[in-house]
């Protein structure tokens, strides 16, 4: 993964936007980035289309709304990231969609959205990060508070176009001095069945032989594999589960400061199994989740 050099920050200005800002100040802080923040309104000028000729009011209060919001906005900057150079914008849409356009044509290359944690699952705030997470052309990062120093954790599918993936979290690890955990879920009981015909061949040949370990043992290899294609060092682990699940899980048990995990394509059937599963992840976890996006 390429150094972060423009950061787009959405807020609503809730304590979890501030949290989101803060985090997007420290990234920008390494990596000498560029930070925009962002608050969407409601499309104003639309609630009258029925009543056209109150358009033109419509104007000037959509208008005054959206100075007021600026200095919200302005003032929200000030408290959370002093001194620093930032670039504020306004926009008006539906909110996900507009985030995630706006960073578009801004040239993100990370979006930071809040989220109010595990117990507002059911937030608004937490459903506009899952469908950032999901549309983004970008890496997303669902920021949480977190007094953690602990691992940085790698989710990954073990597949070439989810390097970037591990790429990012070796390098989110070395820049916060962190160590790096690199690991994989698997649900054995479907790759039994996936790979029931090699199986049979190899089962007569020994007797002893063992599906589970045998697999453990490929996927651990494959694991340090990667970490060597990164040039990094780090841990491996296999944990046994549904994905999503399994991820957060181990999270939580590693007390990771930081979760990162791949997610592909924005629409249609190349986002069903990982990028669902990075949606789960983003939407379930304990600590801030670094969504990277993957190639096709």
């Amino acid at each position: 993964m390429h150094s972060t050099k423009r950061i787009f920050v959405a807020t609503d200005f809730s304590e979890s936007s501030d949290e989101a800002l803060r985090q997007a100040h420290q990234i920008s802080v390494i990596s000498s980035a560029k930070i925009a923040v962002c608050h969407v309104l409601p499309d104003l000028l639309s609630i009258n289309t029925l009543f056209p000729q109150r358009t033109e009011s419509a104007v000037v209060q959509a208008a005054s709304i959206e100075a007021k919001v600026r200095d919200v906005l302005a003032s929200q900057v000030a408290r959370c990231l002093p001194r620093a150079e930032v670039e504020m914008l306004v926009t008006q849409g539906t909110d996900y969609a507009a985030i995630v356009q706006s960073a578009e044509n801004w040239a993100a290359d990370l979006i930071v959205v809040g989220n109010a944690g595990r117990s507002g699952i059911s937030s608004h705030l937490g459903r506009v990060a899952e469908l950032v997470t999901r549309h983004a052309h970008c890496a997303t990062l669902v920021a949480r508070p977190t007094t953690s120093r602990g691992v940085v954790l790698v989710a990954t599918d073990l597949s070439d176009p989810a390097m970037p993936a591990v790429a990012a979290g070796a390098e989110q690890a070395r820049l916060r001095g962190a160590n790096l955990v690199v690991m994989h879920a698997i649900d054995f009981a479907s790759v039994a069945v996936s790979l029931e015909e090699i199986a049979i061949d190899l089962m007569k040949s020994s007797s002893s032989w063992n599906l589970d370990s045998e697999v453990r043992k490929l996927i651990e290899e494959n694991l340090k594999k990667a970490l060597v294609r990164c040039e990094a060092k780090g841990e491996t682990m296999v944990v046994q589960g549904s994905a999503a699940s399994a991820i957060v899980r181990c999270a939580d048990e590693l007390d990771a400061q930081l979760l990162v995990i791949g997610t592909r394509g924005r629409t249609g059937l190349t986002r069903l199994l990982l990028g669902s599963v990075a949606e789960r992840v983003a939407r379930t976890a304990a600590c801030p989740v670094l969504a990277v996006r993957l190639a096709h």
